[in-house]
């Protein structure tokens, strides 16, 4: 069953913050958004596929900020701060599928609990969810079952980020979307499109999509952000790296 869908992203500058941060979730009254494949497009890429790339990669869902690249800038390290063997077996089966894109930022697991990590990944029950926002400096909006907030540094470089993945709400399928979901944007490709309902970044209205893989066309776009672009790179640069290298 799809859920009604929440997404939400906010961009703080100024105000004594150290760091810019954005946010977003999914879930909502028993759904969220994903998918499986994207298209997969083989060889010169459309314009359809250039303006889901766009939305996609530049910027945050709401909140107003510069349509940007925000990325890693070295390899992240991740670590899971809260969660048994049973709730991380979908992200264990994730990492290294980024990883096949991510190419020399490959992501590091460190030990659990390793608060110095630069995602840090939270299996918890959806009413701890705010007081760890809190722990954390960072709000939660309520409704999401699934959620990421990233902090990144004046040049876009993401400093860290945090996911939090509701253990009483989400199970089987559900769980595995969500984990594939939110990790893979904690990246940096924090917003949704609603041109390919088989990507992971899949959003239009209540429909939210249930992928349980990333499309094809998802780990180019990842591979692609890693490789050609620049924590930074606003849509003249991303345009250019586009025609070039996508």
């Amino acid at each position: 069953m799809k859920r009604a869908l929440a997404i939400w992203a906010l961009v703080f500058w100024g105000c004594g913050q150290p760091d810019a941060s954005g946010a977003g979730g999914a879930a909502g009254a028993g759904g969220a958004g994903g998918m499986a494949g994207a298209g997969g497009a083989a060889g010169a890429p459309s314009e359809e596929v250039r303006a889901w790339a766009r939305q996609v990669a530049l910027g945050t869902e709401y909140g107003g900020g510069a349509k940007v690249i925000a990325r890693f800038a070295s390899p992240p390290t991740l670590s899971v701060m809260k969660g048994n063997a049973a709730d991380r077996a979908e992200l264990d089966e994730l990492v290294p599928v980024l990883n096949q894109e991510l190419g020399d930022h490959a992501i590091e697991v460190v030990a659990d609990g390793d608060a110095s990590a630069n995602i840090r990944v939270y299996y918890a029950p959806y009413a701890e969810f705010a007081g760890i926002g809190q722990a954390n400096g960072f709000p939660v909006v309520p409704g999401n079952w699934g959620y990421f907030y990233l902090f990144w540094a004046p040049s876009h470089a993401l400093t860290k980020a945090f996911v939090l993945l509701a253990t009483d709400k989400l199970s089987g399928s559900k769980l595995r979307h969500f984990t594939f979901e939110e990790v893979t944007q904690s990246l940096g490709l924090a917003s949704d499109s609603d041109l390919f309902p088989d990507s992971i970044f899949y959003a239009s209205g209540a429909d939210g999509g249930d992928a349980t893989e990333l499309s094809a066309l998802d780990r180019r776009l990842l591979r692609f952000v890693y490789a050609h672009t620049e924590p930074g790179a606003e849509l003249a640069a991303f345009d250019a790296a586009f025609d070039q290298h996508f």
